[in-house]
Order: C-alpha cells, then structure tokens, then sequence
C-alpha cells in the first residue's frame, strides 16, 4: 500500500441518495454506489471524491487531468472503473 496517502470516498452506503446534482438540483441517478480517491491531499480527496461521484462514467477520464489523484468508481451492478494510475498509486 501507498504511503503518505489520503483516501477518501463519497457514495450511497452510509446516507443514501444525498448527493445532489448541482446541475439539476436532484439527487444524483443511482448508476454508482461509491467514488474513491487517493491523493496528497483529505480535503482535495474528499471534494474530488464528491465530484467524482456526481459525474459517473467520466470521472475516470476527469481525474487524470488533476496531478497526483486517482480515483476507482464501483457502478451499482458492481463493475469496477479505475483511473488509469490507480493501481500503480497503491503499490508506490
């Protein structure tokens, strides 16, 4: 496992459907059960995490523009997304 790493994740187990679209103003479709992130940074970890979750499917692609954060996606039919560093990441 990585060191000097935070890890945060956002999703529906603990709180439910509570996340909100800001760009609708609803809760978030229930496509995705969790987003977490690893990174430098908990308060960075936790905001993109949140972010992560609300953008589905592009998340992976999104946090490969952000240095030094990677993200694994769990869709509610249980696959697996990951940014293409995740593993790496873990390991270093």
């Amino acid at each position: 496992m990585g060191s000097d790493l935070a890890v945060a994740t956002s999703g529906t187990a603990e709180r439910g459907a509570h996340i909100v679209d800001p760009a609708t103003g609803a809760p978030v479709p229930p496509d995705y059960v969790s987003a977490t992130v690893v990174g430098p940074s908990l308060t960075r970890a936790d905001v993109y995490a949140t972010a992560a979750f609300v953008m589905g499917r592009h998340a992976p692609r999104w946090i490969e523009t952000v240095p030094g954060y990677e993200l694994m996606l769990v869709a509610a039919d249980g696959t697996v997304s990951t940014s293409s560093d995740w593993a790496a990441r873990l390991d270093g």
